[in-house]
């Protein structure tokens, strides 16, 4: 082939479709490729919003049942709570209606016991009045036994924050176990330092469970000395708040210490459960629960032989409420009196020292009898002896006896535990007698009404105190009772009757409300379960309404957990608990009359 025609060959050019070079079929290009965006971009937001709808509905029913959980639990614990106030209430209830109808009962029989008997007659009023003492200890140890019950269904909840008086708390405490104190012979005292407010804000319900749950423990492992409880403010934090030690001394058998090295290590634990805490019994094991709860801890301290002591500490607020039964106006004028205070016990010894250098008063101290008739020869000018009744080689009885023959008119005020009275005998001897733990309310006014009356006066008194018009015309005051009970109406009448006394009843607090609006009285005896208007409701509306302000005794078969605090906070002076004796309602008259004569004379 020639060369020359093979480079001579022309390529033939490429062919392109005109419509592809067309403007129109780029522009639909790109709209089809714009839609395709679009419709890809529209079904990925579909499909995320159809999943995130789908985790919205899920997140819903989660909620849904959370919620509904919430609810079911919220009722189950106001359930819970509905039941244990209703157990309470019921508790509160039936030893309510026990008491009632016993204090009619044994007011009656203390009437008939005072007239003339012959000795059978005499040992059938004696076999009653026992009887009684005997069904109301048997009351107390049902209800003790609850108590523990209801400490470890609240071990669970929620504080209640409330202000409380704390003394009144713990006398509240102490009361309790007064009649057991006496019958095994253990001596019940309580200290407060000075730096710890006399009103807090927190849960003083818990606070007393602790307590009464700490004392009861003691019991077990105490049989001579004594029980006390000492309180202390260890630490003061900002807003008010302040941390206070409480501890429960006893004067028992205490722990060796291997048992007392496996209880700390097990009060350290984080969780005392049964099963973990196996050295710590139920008691220790629901108080360290309330004291966690309360924001503290709980530390024991022991040496055998000698005693244990139960430390905790609580987190609390400072009241801002002040505390009118802290002035102890009885005590103006006392400052400086010397007195002389005789026990063989060094811990009330040392409680009722303090109170008296609080009040400016000069004490003197005794541990023995003959210790104090020494004191008594070398210092001529103590103005008043306050002395035990048990007490070794010679009792109060005794001592009285002796400081009687030199010292005639030396006013004297004996302590006894509950349940010991055959000082009563000797009750010439004796200017007053107080019950242990001595409460400061009542120590304050024995001793102003001894250092401001003769002995003389009070003998006479004394001797015929009992069911004589002298009794009135030495205390006059004009008193009303609220009391809806008729049997009760009855037999407290009776008995005033017969201490010379003239009374206007009412049957509930709206009749009271409405006597003393016209009337003035000196002095309230108040039942707290009336109909229409209750005694606690009635005090209210008296110490907001009245100008002149009478003196209120709560006179109660209520005698649970709290309810002496519960009549105090309503505005009540006193708290007697029913079956009512004698003895304390004429001891109760006597105690307030020297504050109703100086608001008279004033």
């Amino acid at each position: 082939m020639n060369k020359n025609f093979l480079l001579s060959v022309t390529p033939l050019p490429l062919l392109i479709p005109g419509f592809l070079l067309a403007w129109w079929f780029h522009l639909l290009v790109f709209c089809i490729t714009l839609l395709t965006g679009y419709i890809y971009h529209w079904v990925k937001i579909k499909a995320e919003r159809n999943k995130k709808a789908e985790m919205e509905r899920k997140m819903l029913e989660k909620s849904e049942l959370l919620s509904y959980s919430v609810r079911s639990e919220e009722k189950a614990r106001e359930d819970a709570e509905l039941a244990n106030r209703s157990k309470s209430t019921l508790l509160s209830k039936i030893t309510h209606e026990i008491r009632t109808p016993m204090n009619a009962m044994v007011g009656m029989a203390s009437l008939l016991n005072e007239s003339p008997l012959n000795p059978e007659q005499r040992k059938f009023t004696a076999s009653i009045l026992q009887s009684g003492d005997e069904l109301l200890e048997l009351i107390n140890t049902i209800l003790m036994q609850d108590i523990l019950q209801f400490s470890k269904v609240d071990s669970d909840k929620e504080l209640e924050l409330k202000d409380f008086d704390l003394k009144n708390s713990l006398e509240e405490v102490l009361d309790v176990f007064g009649k057991k104190a006496s019958d095994v012979g253990i001596d019940l005292a309580y200290s407060i330092s000075d730096n710890v407010p006399p009103n807090l804000v927190g849960d003083a319900y818990r606070l007393r469970q602790i307590l009464m749950n700490l004392i009861e423990s003691a019991f077990r492992f105490t049989t001579t000395g004594d029980i006390s409880i000492v309180v202390n403010a260890i630490q003061s934090i900002e807003d008010s708040r302040l941390h206070i030690q409480f501890e429960v001394r006893d004067t028992g058998q205490g722990m060796d210490q291997q048992r007392l090295q496996k209880i700390l290590k097990d009060l350290q634990l984080p969780d005392t459960s049964e099963t973990k805490s196996e050295h710590l019994g139920l008691t220790l094991i629901i108080c360290k629960k309330l004291v966690g709860l309360m924001g503290g801890s709980l530390n024991v301290q022991s040496t055998l032989e000698e005693g244990t002591t139960f430390s905790f500490n609580i987190l609390v607020h400072a009241s801002l409420q002040t505390n009118r039964t802290l002035l102890y106006p009885e005590m103006a004028g006392a400052e400086g009196k010397k007195i002389l205070i005789v026990d063989d016990n060094t811990t009330v010894l040392n409680v009722i020292e303090n109170q008296l250098k609080k009040w400016k008063v000069v004490p003197y101290v005794a541990s023995s009898a003959q210790q104090a008739l020494q004191i008594l020869e070398k210092n001529t000018d103590i103005e008043l002896v306050i002395t035990d009744l048990l007490m070794p080689y010679m009792d109060g009885v005794d001592l009285s006896k002796a400081i009687k023959q030199h010292t005639p008119n030396m006013p004297i005020i004996l302590l006894a535990n509950n349940g010991d009275d055959y000082y009563r005998r000797y009750s010439q001897l004796f200017v007053s007698c107080l019950n242990k733990p001595v409460k400061q309310h009542l120590l304050s006014k024995q001793i102003a009404s001894g250092l401001r009356h003769k002995l003389s006066t009070l003998i006479t008194h004394k001797e015929k105190r009992k069911f004589s018009n002298d009794f009135a015309a030495q205390y006059p005051m004009r008193i009303l009772l609220g009391e809806d009970d008729l049997m009760n109406q009855q037999m407290i009448k009776m008995t005033l009757n017969k201490l010379g006394y003239e009374i206007f009843i009412c049957s509930n607090g709206k009749e009271v409300l409405e006597e003393v609006s016209h009337s003035r009285y000196d002095l309230i005896l108040m039942d707290v379960q009336m109909p229409e208007m209750d005694g606690l409701e009635a005090s209210r509306m008296i110490r907001l309404c009245l100008t002149e302000q009478p003196i209120i005794v709560a006179m109660t078969a209520n005698t649970m957990q709290g309810d002496r605090e519960m009549c105090l906070v309503a505005g009540m002076d006193d708290y007697i608990s029913k079956p009512v004796k004698i003895d304390e309602i004429a001891d109760t008259l006597e105690k307030w009359s020297l504050q109703v004569k100086q608001y008279n004379n004033n």
